[in-house]
């Protein structure tokens, strides 16, 4: 039975005309319970209506099981040629060798020609040592006035602290260019002559981003004992010397003497003299002491020594 104010008006007149009270008594005892449910249920609050002290994650959703997302690798590193020019803001254009067909990230070598050199000449002699297995970043330097002529440049450096820079810009662009496929760690620092001798200026003053050093035919005479000392205090990890002339190896072994006194790991390898160049017994001597310069490098993987 429906309860609402308009109905109960017409039963409160119904009980003051009653006749026999005693005959009538049933009925006004059904009415009288009637009314007092209705006031009852109105006094009630809505069984669907919130209540003050219901708790607010009563109406949340499910919680759904997590998810595992596991990384996906980059696509492989795909390009026509091996070496392309590298853009460099502020700089002359890097010569780059690429580790075609990579599908993981892969380590940066810098290789710093002499004077008088080429970056495509450089990269190309280091890419032969690490084939696909490391992004080779050669900075190109300033052209030299005594150039052969204008479609045969020769370059040199303006001073370490430009090729600092050089470089700097050079891996930024490297690894805005292949953001899948650069690894941000340090670089191995490879140089000739001039390239060499400028790297110990820019390793000794950043030892922890250049901690690993080729110095091939150069690099010697900077190697006073503060700067060694310097060297493994900020975390210089190892210098390999690599020479081809007699005068290349003293000049070397003095160097590792202050190093090895700043406990700084040295080596230093002589090939057949062959002359101031970093091809033939030179590129080979330095292909075999590789392992040794990459010992504890994880990037570089099958190159590092055996067990």
């Amino acid at each position: 039975m429906a309860c609402d104010e308009g109905s109960l008006a017409p039963r409160r007149r119904l009980v003051k005309i009653q006749k026999p009270v005693l005959r009538s008594l049933p009925i006004l005892t059904l009415l009288l319970a009637l009314v007092s449910s209705c006031d009852a249920r109105r006094a009630e609050p809505s069984a669907a209506a919130p209540t003050a002290s219901a708790s607010p994650s009563a109406s949340a959703p499910p919680a759904l099981p997590s998810t595992v997302v596991t990384p996906k690798e980059p696509s492989p590193l795909r390009a026509a040629s091996p070496f392309v020019d590298l853009p460099v803001p502020g700089h002359p254009a890097a010569v780059v060798s690429l580790p075609n067909g990579a599908t993981s990230r892969r380590p940066v070598v810098i290789a710093a020609h002499g004077n008088y050199g080429r970056p495509e000449w450089q990269c190309q002699a280091v890419r032969e040592l690490f084939e696909e297995r490391a992004f080779v970043l050669c900075p190109r330097g300033i052209p030299r006035d005594d150039s052969p002529g204008p479609d045969d440049l020769r370059f040199t450096y303006e001073s370490n602290a430009v090729l600092e820079l050089e470089i700097d810009a050079g891996l930024r662009a490297l690894a805005a260019a292949y953001p899948d496929h650069v690894d941000p760690g340090p670089p191995l620092y490879i140089g000739f002559s001039l390239g060499a001798i400028q790297g110990v200026a820019i390793a000794g003053r950043r030892p922890a981003d250049f901690p690993r050093l080729v110095l091939i035919e150069g690099g010697h005479d900077a190697w006073k004992p503060e700067v060694a000392q310097a060297f493994a205090k900020g975390g210089g990890n190892r210098v390999l010397f690599i020479c081809s002339q007699s005068h290349c190896e003293r000049d070397a072994r003095w160097a590792a003497a202050r190093l090895k006194e700043a406990n700084v790991p040295t080596r230093v390898v002589k090939s057949a003299d062959v002359g101031h160049r970093y091809r033939g017994p030179v590129a080979e001597v330095t292909r075999k002491s590789l392992p040794w310069s990459l010992e504890g490098d994880a990037r570089f993987g099958e190159m590092l020594p055996g067990p």
